[in-house]
């Protein structure tokens, strides 16, 4: 019951979204499927005989199957944190911590084939480092000095979108923790959908919001 009712509720998921004009080597349910595998294979029994599965997961791509999908990745990474949420439930399984779905790539796999890593990680686990996850399989990491967002060319990470300013956003790390904030934009910075006003603290997987472009938190 649980797989085919994952499988059901990921097609319905995308049919708006992926199947007009679709083309790719990869599809998004086999990502799902293999996603669905991976909490099935990895999953333990913790000391209260709870069945814990993985919550956090980087999918690997050949770098044309990860272009050819490039517009579609955010809501693709979205979808796929849902479904794994719902499938979770179904099962039964317990998870330590917020669901997390990545797409990047890797020069090591042939077109049309997929891989996966994952982890269980718990909510308080320690942050070392945190990176930015860009459209396009670009990874930014954050150090001492802040990453500047926006569509002037000298910024950190630049968009072409008329709806970004030219100096949009800013993410920052400061005693361990890392932030993002609006540098007084005209359309404003999201996070996970709410607006920002002031210095917002980041948690792993949240997602930033900046014109049509989405950006990815992801603490290491």
């Amino acid at each position: 019951m649980g797989l085919q009712s994952f499988e059901d509720g990921l097609s319905r998921m995308f049919e708006g979204v992926f199947n007009r004009g679709f083309r790719s080597a990869v599809r998004p349910i086999e990502i799902g499927r293999r996603l669905v595998q991976e909490m099935d294979d990895k999953r333990t029994v913790d000391s209260k005989s709870r069945r814990v599965a993985p919550n956090h997961f980087v999918v690997r791509l050949h770098p044309k199957d990860h272009d050819e999908l490039s517009d579609f990745i955010g809501p693709l990474e979205v979808e796929l944190v849902e479904a794994a949420k719902e499938y979770a439930k179904e099962e039964g399984y317990h998870l330590r911590g917020p669901v997390t779905v990545s797409l990047t790539t890797d020069d090591s796999l042939k077109s049309g084939r997929i891989g996966i890593d994952s982890k269980i990680r718990t909510s308080d686990s320690p942050v070392n480092e945190g990176v930015l996850a860009v459209p396009g399989g670009k990874v930014v990491r954050i150090g001492e000095q802040p990453i500047v967002i926006g569509r002037q060319p000298d910024c950190d990470i630049v968009f072409d979108d008329p709806n970004i300013s030219r100096r949009h956003a800013e993410v920052r790390v400061a005693a361990g923790e890392f932030t993002v904030a609006d540098l007084g934009s005209t359309n404003g910075t999201k996070v996970n959908g709410v607006d920002v006003s002031i210095a917002r603290a980041l948690r792993d997987g949240d997602i930033i919001t900046l014109g049509s472009n989405s950006i990815r938190f992801e603490a290491k």
